[in-house]
């Protein structure tokens, strides 16, 4: 074991228990923190030996590992994270991490379904259980933008059939509150009370067939099964569904703030993304509006 294990350990138990980061970004930042741990353990380094030398060698490694760009980035944020940890709680003086450049990242505009095609994937037929599920799970994950790992830990006090609204617990364990619309509404009657025929034991909103809470890669592959069932000609992810809700949110509305508020964003830079979308419904109004269009 290296002697940077101890830090490591430290600084994840302070991802989990203090800064409340999800259980798939703390396995990111231990596959990276593992990685770096077995190279440092190799050269025999002590926590106050490591250098900017160091971190610079350890990343012409990885580089020659074949990693892409996304990884060696993600790997330096975590490395910076960690060394902050560090620095903030006075276990160095200098954070070795400080002027090492990687691999900029230009953000890509994320896939989004066009209103047609969200009709489309959402005109699903209720012959099954099975099916009636789906349905409700599609209506609401793009009604209400929600995240897959959001969908998947509702409960049924999670959902006010009566307002309209869905409580979520979104990144850091921060809850929101949320409408959703008419259609997901009518998808979750008819699930819920499919749903209370059979008494399952555990309070999740959505279960399987032995009535247990069904898995975020469950629920990845219902969809990827309904995208293919439907006629749809394209690749989607759960988060498609979020993405394309907010960006026809922006175009109907144009109001940033609101979305940013909607989707649970820290940082509005996060949410800006949505505006370098091509709206076509901005530009029809544009042009009829606008007195020097």
């Amino acid at each position: 074991m290296s002697s940077h294990d101890i830090y490591i350990d430290e600084f994840i138990n302070y991802l989990q228990f203090e800064k409340l980061y999800t259980k798939d970004t703390l396995i990111n930042y231990k596959i990276d923190l593992k990685q770096y741990s077995d190279y440092l353990y190799q050269g025999n380094h002590s926590i106050e030996d490591i250098n900017k030398q160091h971190i610079e060698k350890f990343f012409i490694y990885i580089h020659s590992l074949g990693l892409s760009s996304t990884s060696l980035a993600r790997k330096a944020s975590t490395l910076r994270s960690f060394y902050s940890y560090l620095l903030k709680t006075s276990q160095i003086k200098v954070t070795p991490m400080s002027g090492i450049k990687t691999p900029k990242l230009s953000k890509k505009l994320p896939n989004i379904l066009s209103i047609s095609d969200i009709d489309t994937l959402c005109d699903i037929k209720e012959l099954s259980m099975v099916a009636i599920r789906d349905k409700a799970i599609i209506e609401l994950m793009y009604s209400s933008a929600l995240r897959l790992s959001e969908l998947s830990q509702l409960d049924l006090d999670s959902i006010d059939m009566t307002s309209s609204f869905v409580k979520v617990l979104g990144k850091g364990q921060k809850e929101r509150i949320l409408p959703f619309g008419s259609k997901a509404l009518n998808a979750l009657h008819v699930w819920i009370e499919k749903r209370s025929n059979d008494q399952p034991t555990t309070d999740a909103l959505f279960i399987n067939k032995f009535g247990d809470r069904l898995s975020n890669r469950s629920i990845q592959n219902r969809i990827n099964f309904w995208v293919k069932k439907q006629g749809l000609n394209c690749k989607i992810s759960p988060h498609t569904l979020r993405h394309s809700c907010a960006t026809h949110l922006l175009e109907a509305s144009g109001d940033l703030r609101a979305v940013q508020e909607f989707l649970g964003h820290e940082d509005i830079s996060t949410t800006q993304i949505y505006t370098n979308m091509d709206f076509e419904h901005l530009n029809k109004v544009y042009k009829s509006s606008h007195p020097r269009a």
